[in-house]
């Protein structure tokens, strides 16, 4: 009854054709009787499995062959075998109204679409047994699409078997392809018939909603293109190398190709295959040749371009080649792309052919046969070295369908990544680059900041920046009769660029583990001393090791490619490290975030429009920040590990605002885009706008859900304010509504009020300032931020306005702050006060103000959370200040390495016992880093005349080149002290004895005091070790024998006595006698030019002195001369 009466045969009649027709099919009397016969219905509504079913083979057939399946793709389980029989009419849909060159197996119950190997015209029609076949439901987001079936063997007629073609009178009229070639070239009409072999077979293609599909027919040199529109299943017939027979073709002109005529196929039309040609063609293209063939064939294709790829520059553009190759499919890249993957090392692209329906038997396990194929060596980094690429000439069949379960993925008509394609005529590198960066999108973004139906459109604003100005750039369009037809062959893929856009999108959760990993393979602990490095003690040598930084470009950096990273992400801001971070689905890295302002200065600031915002940067510096504990004895053991007690690492990245590209701008971001553009603010702005002026249109970023939400009827009550100090984050111990007391991180911001609360009926965000908003006079509050309202300490800066916007309430009273009570006579002093709730927003309105910064030249971290920062004034470099950092109870602050300018408020100023002038920081002092750090070299110090130097007028820690001439050497010391105690030590042993010191370390320091002039003023320099050396003009071996000398006796001094110099301990030593002839010898007495400091800024009080004048003696208080401290000598050529 499935069947119907259409056959006109009675039910018992059909019954005993089909058991005759089975028992021929098995080869044997016995039926089968555990089988079952289902309708196509049935099929459809129960089986919800893959499976396989077959008459013909046994049960160790069957075990076997799933044994080798599953050895070929371990991953994978072989279909289970059901025991169910189907029968069935096969058509090409043309009764339904569908006609698309696909077979579909009919009864009255439904159809199914079917795969077949091998097909012929004379199956359509018929009523045939499927004996072996594979069933694979179809299954994709909850809708069911029932499947299809794969026909391993050839399917069996029931009622009668095909018969062969029987033209008639016409194959006596046959013509070649070379005379079907002439009739092209004239203006004949009538009907021919042609016979040739089968050289291209293209895809089926739609066009105004006619399916048709072209084949090209070849003698020797002589080929002949024939389009089908009527016989659309034939594509299924005819295979690359068949000998066919065509007949009643006739001659028309194609109108999307005009001047050229090709041979179409008529209503009348029939094909006939040669079997010889079919038998031949099975029995040279074996399973075993033919994969050794393909193999040996692209390893020899990828042996002679791999020797001259690596040299190649990435935009080098190369040409493919066109090959046959047969081979196995062993993994499913991205069904909606058309990826996939053949014997595990070649890849396959079927983007550039339409799209296959259901997933048309390519799964893993597969053998398939590509006919016409492209070959592309390495067109992307992010892929197989070796692709085969097929165009609108290209085919692709299946010879042996997969025996494996595999999982599903259902092509989309409409698949984003393909449309996308097609839209920008995009280069194969670049639609592989496009889909490498659709899949890591996916997995970092989706779904939690980008939904899936909107990757593509952010991975294609992404391809746009990475390309730059080559993406403006006027492309081809294709012209698909040209790609099919014409000789010699030109197609999209026919030229292709080598690794274009030469980047790679790398994962957060990949750049902090580079970066980690980075940070301690390029540390070494002798770069991180000073050349004094060998003179210094234990006590002051490990200081040094504690802190560290080592600064990379973004661009230099080589994660997990050989290609420049570009980092994705949202930014949000951190309640727990009070800074603004980068997001993504893996990982968070911190960002010190500056601005430019239209001078080119930087700012303190970053726009909080900004949050939300899913950006690309492709330029930024990335920071790693070493923290060590050491116990190293001496310099000699900084190669040995052991003495590093404990290691850890902070990495985080810096970036201008410039430099972030916005690929999904938040609806905050949106306002500010086109305020901007309309009142036109300026290069800066106008710059941005120009950037994301298209975007405006396009729905916003990763926080849409809420900014739409927002943006409609949601009361709220907002207040404009303008920051005026701002207090540094820090723990403190605090106590709120219905939470304990205890330490918690928060900070205080003194605001001016420009206006009275105001109600809005929606949240207004960062729109312009309305004119109520700025009634009822200025007044000054007090802004309290704890716990998670933290996050905006690094977009709060003094001198901006913002909008504090509180939402879902009309009452305005929870934005007017609260006061202390004032008793008696008692005057209130203090602002009114304002806790920030964690649900409130701020948003920025204006720019900030300039402020004077200065720049870090040096840091070191003391024990204890405690740093000391080296400030060189911006204004006057040679001057410099110590800060004292105590960051035991507040986040540490990134940002703070050499060469970063930095805002301080709020710090204590001290002066030390020596007069040196050096700043505290307290809990309320705030640091904000201003400019990021800059590798460019520092200026040499300025050239001074010892009179400029003159005590009541020197500056403050001032640093200057001198040249000047050498007097006398006052004073030398020479000795070896303990390296851990600082006691004498002497014949390799430390001579202290109470307590005793068993260090066997001991360090050579030397010390030297000289007097020199220049003309102007007069001056005592010291000289510290790695100085003396080259003050008394000693070469390597010389100072080195003179401390192994100094080493016996461990401690030797020689001083000046008038005009000699003298040793109060055995002054008749060959070593003090050698020691005094050098220092008053002219190699030491000579004109130098020395970088030099001021040693202390304490005011000396003057020496009184008797001077006597013939036989009168005068008491004259003379100054003390002024004090510096030598810290490099340069030879007298280099001096200016």
């Amino acid at each position: 009854p499935a069947v119907g009466t259409s056959l006109g045969w009675s039910v018992e009649k059909l019954a005993e054709t089909v058991l005759w027709i089975v028992r021929r099919t098995t080869g044997s009397q016995s039926l089968p009787v555990s089988y079952k016969l289902v309708s196509v219905s049935e099929l459809l509504s129960r089986q919800r499995s893959p499976c396989c079913s077959s008459l013909t083979w046994s049960t160790s057939h069957y075990r076997e062959r799933a044994r080798e399946a599953e050895q070929a793709l371990p991953n994978h389980k072989a279909l289970p075998r059901t025991q169910l029989l189907l029968i069935g009419f096969l058509c090409d849909g043309r009764i339904s109204g569908q006609c698309n060159g696909c077979l579909r197996l009919r009864d009255v119950t439904g159809s199914v679409h079917c795969e077949v190997l091998n097909s012929s015209p004379l199956w359509l029609g018929k009523l045939m047994l499927l004996p072996t076949w594979n069933y694979i439901p179809q299954n994709a987001l909850g809708k069911e699409l029932g499947g299809y079936l794969e026909l391993i063997d050839s399917p069996v007629c029931v009622t009668s078997g095909p018969t062969e073609l029987d033209p008639g009178e016409m194959l006596n009229e046959v013509i070649g392809v070379r005379k079907a070639a002439r009739i092209l070239r004239q203006s004949g009409r009538g009907c021919v018939c042609v016979c040739g072999e089968v050289r291209v077979v293209c895809p089926l293609l739609v066009i105004a909603g006619k399916c048709f599909f072209c084949f090209i027919l070849a003698e020797e040199d002589a080929s002949v293109p024939i389009l089908d529109p009527e016989c659309v299943h034939w594509r299924q017939c005819v295979c690359v190398g068949q000998s066919v027979c065509i007949t009643a073709l006739r001659v028309c002109s194609v109108r999307g190709w005009a001047g050229h005529r090709v041979l179409s196929v008529t209503p009348c039309s029939h094909l006939r295959l040669n079997p010889h040609t079919e038998e031949q063609r099975d029995n040279t293209h074996s399973q075993s040749d033919t994969l050794a063939q393909s193999d040996s064939h692209t390893q020899s294709q990828i042996e002679t371009q791999s020797d001259t790829m690596d040299a190649d520059p990435p935009a080098r553009r190369k040409v493919s080649k066109i090959i046959s190759y047969r081979g196995l499919i062993t993994s499913v890249l991205n069904a909606e792309a058309g990826l996939y993957e053949i014997d595990g090392k070649v890849g396959l692209c079927l983007a550039y052919q339409p799209q296959r329906k259901l997933s048309g038997g390519l799964r893993p396990g597969a053998e398939i046969e590509l006919q016409n194929v492209h070959f592309l060596f390495r067109p992307t980094p992010f892929g197989p070295d070796a692709m085969l690429c097929l165009c609108l000439r290209s085919s692709v069949c299946v010879r042996a369908f997969s025996p494996l379960r595999s999982k599903i993925s259902t092509p989309r008509s409409d698949s984003p990544l393909l449309c996308y394609l097609l839209e920008r005529n995009l280069g194969v590198s670049e639609y592989l680059w496009l889909c490498y960066c659709h899949t890591a999108l996916t997995e970092r973004l989706c779904p939690r900041w980008v939904c899936e139906a909107r990757v593509c459109v952010v991975a294609g604003r992404l391809l746009q920046f990475a390309l730059g100005e080559e993406e403006k750039r006027g492309k081809q369009k294709r012209d698909i009769y040209r790609e099919m037809i014409q000789d010699p062959h030109t197609c999209p893929l026919t030229e292709y660029s080598v690794s274009r856009p030469h980047v790679s999108v790398c994962s957060l959760k990949e750049l902090c583990d580079w970066m980690e990993k980075e940070c301690w393979e390029s540390l070494s602990l002798s770069s991180l001393v000073p050349p004094s490095a060998p003179y210094l003690a234990h006590a002051q040598l490990n200081p040094l090791l504690c802190w560290s930084t080592h600064t990379l470009l973004l661009r230099s950096c080589s994660t997990h490619t050989l290609c420049p990273p570009l980092l994705v992400g949202v930014l949000e801001a951190s309640s727990s490290r009070a800074s603004v971070r980068l997001m993504d689905q893996t990982a968070a890295v911190d960002c010190v975030c500056v601005e430019s302002s239209q001078s080119g200065d930087q700012l303190a600031t970053i726009n909080t429009a900004w949050l939300g915002c899913l950006v690309c940067i492709r330029n930024c510096t990335l920071v790693m920040e070493r923290f060590l504990k050491t116990d190293f004895p001496s310099w000699k053991h900084l190669d040995q590990q052991r003495y590093i007690t404990h290691k850890h690492c902070r990495v985080y990245i810096q970036v201008c605002v410039k430099d972030m590209h916005i690929l999904s701008p938040s609806a905050s971001m949106t306002i500010f885009s086109s305020e901007g553009k309309r009142e036109g603010e300026g290069g800066r702005r106008e710059g941005h706008n120009k950037k994301n002026r298209d975007r405006s249109n396009y729905s916003n970023g990763p926080d849409d859900a809420e900014g739409s939400a927002s943006m409609m009827s949601v009361p709220c009550v907002t207040l404009l304010l303008r920051v005026d100090t701002k207090q540094g984050v820090a723990f403190r111990n605090l106590q709120t509504a219905n939470q304990t007391q205890g330490l918690k991180l928060s900070f205080t911001v003194k605001v001016t009020c420009l206006g009275d609360v105001q109600r809005w009926d929606r949240d207004p965000r960062n729109e312009p300032m309305e004119e109520r908003e700025g009634a009822g006079g200025e007044r000054k509050m007090e802004l309290q931020f704890v716990d998670s309202s933290v996050r905006w300490f690094p977009l709060l800066q003094p001198g901006s306005v913002y909008r504090l916007t509180a939402l879902n309430t009309e009452d305005v009273s929870v934005l007017c702050g609260s006061t202390v009570p004032a008793k008696g006579a008692v005057t209130l002093l203090s602002s009114p006060s304002l806790l920030v709730q964690p649900q409130w927003r701020m948003h920025t309105l204006t720019q900030l103000l300039a402020c004077v910064c200065v720049c870090i030249s040096e840091q070191s971290v003391e024990q204890g959370l405690r740093v000391r920062l080296t400030l060189q004034d911006s204004e006057a470099p040679d001057r410099s200040l110590q800060v004292y950092l105590d960051l035991s109870h507040m986040p540490y602050i990134p940002g703070l390495i050499p060469g970063a300018t930095v805002l301080l408020h709020d710090f204590q100023r001290k002066v030390s016992v020596v007069k040196n002038v050096y700043c505290w920081s307290l809990p309320v002092s705030c640091v904000t880093v201003t400019g990021l750090g800059s590798l460019k070299p520092r200026p040499p110090p300025p050239m001074m005349h010892l009179g400029q130097w003159a005590p009541g007028r020197a500056g403050q820690s001032i640093v200057g080149r001198v040249r000047s001439h050498v007097v006398c050497v006052l004073s030398l010391q020479l000795k070896w002290v303990c390296s851990f105690c600082g006691s004498v030590f002497k014949q390799s042993v430390c001579t202290r004895t109470c307590p005793p010191c068993d260090s066997n370390t001991g360090i050579f320091q030397a010390e030297a005091k000289v007097a020199v002039e220049d003309g102007t003023g007069e001056a005592q320099v010291w000289f510290s070790t790695e100085t003396v050396a080259e003050l008394l003009s000693l070469a390597a071996t010389d100072w080195e024998g003179l401390q192994r000398h100094v080493r016996v006796r461990g401690h030797l001094r020689v001083y000046a006595r008038g005009r000699n110099m003298v040793c109060d301990v055995d002054p008749d030593d060959p070593l003090v006698q050698y020691l005094c002839c050098l220092c008053s010898s002219s190699a030491v007495c000579r004109q130098f030019t020395l970088t030099c400091r001021l040693r202390s800024h304490k005011p000396a009080k003057g020496q009184l002195r008797k001077v006597c004048r013939g036989e009168r003696e005068f008491l004259t208080k003379f100054p003390q001369a002024l004090q510096l401290h030598c810290t490099h000598i340069h030879t007298i050529h280099s001096a200016p």
